[in-house]
């Protein structure tokens, strides 16, 4: 079955390279284990709020800003996209089904999350938890559509 919204299975592989390591390193940079300090460096922020205490807010001025969590974000969202929307190396309507479902399912529990945390966490909690969806929608639907496609591998096909 040829699909037009694709890409090829070949981008599946450079997919996974670039989503592992960023997803080690952002985890990691989250929880203050490694730091970059070579990527600080001055940055055009179309807005930048000013941190609690202080007054005013500034927009389109130049900041002094760690880059590191915006390259590694970056990587990330290329990483599962390039995963994510990557041919099988047998695309079929099965795998099609598949894919849907995935989605609508990883939709479904990201909703049902991001609604939980707007009931019980606050502050700067949520905030974090708002930097955490910006990815967890494809990284659920990542972890179905794998993991029900492994599933389905194992099962033997009957025969007529």
């Amino acid at each position: 079955m040829k699909t037009r919204y694709l890409f090829p299975h070949r981008f599946k592989k450079l997919g996974w390279i670039i989503l592992i390591p960023s997803l080690a390193l952002g985890l990691l940079l989250l929880n203050e284990v490694v730091s970059f300090p070579w990527l600080d460096t001055q940055v055009l922020a179309l807005y930048s709020p000013k941190m609690l205490g202080e007054t005013g807010a500034s927009s389109f001025t130049v900041i002094e800003n760690n880059v590191a969590d915006e390259i590694l974000a970056c990587l990330l969202i290329i990483g599962t996209l390039l995963v994510a929307c990557s041919e099988t190396r047998e695309e079929d309507e099965y795998i099609a089904k598949l894919r849907l479902e995935s989605l609508l399912w990883a939709t479904y529990v990201n909703a049902a999350m991001l609604l939980f945390c707007l009931i019980f966490v606050y502050g700067l909690g949520f905030y974090q938890i708002m930097v955490f969806n910006l990815f967890t929608l494809m990284l659920l639907f990542l972890l179905r559509f794998h993991l029900v496609l492994f599933q389905s591998a194992k099962v033997p096909a009957y025969e007529e």
